[in-house]
C-alpha cells in the first residue's frame, strides 16, 4: 500500500516531524515513500530546498574528510546529516544488506555506482549526479557504490538507514578486494 503523507503543511519540512512520522510508521518499506514526501515538502515552491532550521545542530564539518552527525538511532532505523566540503568522497563501501535513502539538502553530490564482475574485479556501472531534493535508495549487494562532493560549495546530505548500520563493506578499487569496517568516519 502506498505512504499517505500525513504531516500537516506548516510543520511538515521539521527533523523533529520526519522523525515522528518515521517512528509512528514502524515499517522500513515504507521508509523511502516517507523521505520522498519529505523531499518534496524540503523542495517547495519553485524547487528550491529549505534547509529545516532544527538541523542546524547536526551541520559539522572536517577540514580532513566528510562528518556522519547522528540525528537519532533506534532499532528501526539511523537518521544522519552528512557534510561534505569541496572535494570530499566516501570510500567505496555497501551497506552489507541494509536499506538507505541519500537525500540530497546542500549543493550537489555525485553518486558513483559499482559492481563485481565474474572475476571479482570491481566496475564502474554509471555515476548519477544529485540536486538538492532527489533521492537516491541502495540496498544489498546492487549497493556497492560511494559519494562525492564535485562542486566549488559545501554539500549536505540526509541518509536514512533501515536498520541501524554499525558496519559496512570498504572495498579497495584497484583490488577489488573487500573488508568489513566500523561506518564511518565520525567527527
Amino acid at each position: 500500500m502506498p505512504y499517505h503523507d500525513p504531516m500537516p503543511v506548516l510543520s511538515r519540512t521539521s527533523i523533529a516531524q520526519l522523525l515522528n512520522t518515521l517512528s509512528r510508521n514502524g515499517d522500513p518499506s515504507a521508509f523511502g515513500d516517507i523521505l520522498s514526501h519529505y523531499a518534496k515538502a524540503v523542495r517547495g515552491r519553485g524547487g528550491i530546498v529549505k534547509t529545516p532550521p532544527d538541523l542546524a545542530p547536526f551541520l559539522r564539518w572536517s577540514t580532513k574528510h566528510y562528518t556522519r552527525n547522528c540525528i537519532t538511532r533506534n532499532e528501526q532505523f539511523e537518521l544522519l546529516v552528512i557534510c561534505y566540503n569541496p572535494g570530499q568522497s566516501t570510500s567505496i563501501h555497501d551497506y552489507d544488506s541494509e536499506k538507505a535513502w541519500v537525500l540530497p539538502l546542500v549543493g550537489k553530490l555525485a553518486l558513483e555506482r559499482f559492481s563485481m564482475n565474474d572475476e571479482n574485479a570491481l566496475v564502474h556501472n554509471e555515476t548519477q549526479e544529485l540536486w538538492p531534493g532527489a533521492v537516491a535508495s541502495m540496498s544489498g549487494e546492487d549497493s556497492i557504490h560511494c559519494f562525492y562532493n564535485p562542486g566549488p560549495e559545501r554539500a549536505v546530505s540526509l541518509n536514512l538507514y533501515a536498520k541501524p548500520m554499525s558496519r559496512w563493506r570498504v572495498y579497495d578499487e584497484a583490488s577489488g578486494i573487500s573488508s568489513y569496517t566500523p561506518a564511518g568516519p565520525l567527527p
